[in-house]
């Protein structure tokens, strides 16, 4: 039942980082794609928002089999849920060094900035293309596998069903497998690893330089829009570690650390388990932190949507004012017929008292006649 209560809530939880991962990064592409002018900066940005929506597409496989406790997508399923694993998982780590590189050659300027864009291109074809030949053992070597399970069919233990449980296998042996994987440590961990915090370093010395001169500088808006970038390059790198480090090291820890024969402890098991959980929510989420880190800290994104805004205040201010001026212009007309009315009325009251006086003044003049004659 606890069991049962946690997958349900893991299940609700990472369902909605899907969606805020879907979301998020579409709207952050649309608007770099809608901008007429297109930095180095904005292609790597677009790069990682493709990256985590690929990624978060891995979320359908792993949440089926918590459920069916079997693989049901089939061989290509095997090896498309495991290509895009590894793919992705490289091409954001790349990406978030390579932004950490673009960041740093943009505040050093030691670069003309002509070349950045074939720079930032070529990285980019460098990166697809590692993160495209690291899965190939799984592309060529991976098939389903059927296993039969034996379960009781009813409380008395007289009845069994027996029922097939697909799995996804390699025709690798243990120590290729090893090798292979030792290989994705090196290439997709320790390298990027040690470029992230090499550059994020020298980024953070650039942004503590510009902030105690900011006072003197007289290019003002410049240094500002390098410091954004720079503040948005930190926060990225800052949730890339907090969100795929955990994931690294427990995958590192279960792999090459604990004992075989103490992970077949029951209660280690259910610690795992919920431990691996954890790790794969928080290495989903970084999904969501990267396009919401962009939305707040991009000056012209942020203008952007104070200008709609205020063309929205504008328009009802509009609409209001002319509806407004309408009820002063119905309030008026109905005023000028009113003192119309008023008008005429004093007019007719003066003629009732005109032809009265006159009428009294006529009856004064006739002659009387003689009471006797």
């Amino acid at each position: 039942m606890q069991n049962t209560f946690v997958i349900a809530i893991f299940v609700t939880i990472i369902g909605l980082i899907f969606l805020g991962t879907i979301i998020l990064n579409l709207l952050a592409i649309v608007y770099i794609l809608a901008t007429p002018d297109k930095t180095t900066f904005s292609m790597l940005v677009v790069n990682l928002a493709v990256a985590d929506i690929i990624h978060a597409m891995g979320i359908i496989f792993f949440t089926s089999t918590l459920f069916t406790r079997s693989w049901i997508f089939g061989e290509f399923g095997c090896k498309f849920s495991l290509t895009i694993d590894v793919l992705c998982t490289v091409v954001i780590v790349y990406t978030v060094a390579a932004l950490s590189i673009e960041r740093y050659i943009d505040a050093s300027s030691i670069l003309p900035a002509k070349f950045h864009s074939t720079i930032t291109a070529g990285l980019l074809v460098l990166i697809w293309t590692l993160g495209l030949l690291l899965p190939c053992p799984f592309i060529f070597y991976t098939y389903l596998s059927k296993t039969p399970s034996i379960s009781n069919h009813n409380t008395n233990a007289t009845s069994t069903k027996t029922t097939i449980v697909y799995s996804c296998q390699s025709y690798l042996t243990e120590k290729e497998l090893f090798v292979h994987e030792m290989l994705l440590y090196i290439t997709a961990f320790i390298i990027p690893y040690s470029i992230i915090v090499v550059f994020s370093l020298k980024l953070l010395k650039f942004l503590r330089v510009w902030i105690k001169r900011k006072q003197q500088l007289t290019r003002t808006s410049v240094t500002r829009k390098r410091t954004r970038g720079v503040k948005l390059v930190l926060c990225i790198v800052l949730s890339f570690l907090i969100c795929f480090t955990p994931f690294w090291t427990f995958k590192f820890y279960t792999r090459f650390i604990v004992d075989e024969n103490v992970v077949q402890q029951l209660l280690l098991q259910r610690i795992l388990s919920y431990l691996h959980l954890l790790v794969v929510l928080i290495n989903h989420f970084e999904g969501i932190l990267n396009p919401l880190f962009f939305i707040v800290l991009t000056e012209r994104f942020c203008l952007t949507f104070s200008k709609r805004r205020q063309r929205k205040s504008r328009l009802i201010e509009t609409r209001s004012s002319v509806g407004i001026a309408n009820g002063r212009k119905k309030s008026a007309k109905l005023s000028s017929a009113s003192t119309r009315t008023t008008k005429s009325n004093e007019l007719n009251e003066l003629l009732l008292l005109n032809n009265n006086n006159n009428h009294s003044q006529n009856n004064n003049q006739t002659p009387r006649m003689p009471e006797s004659l």
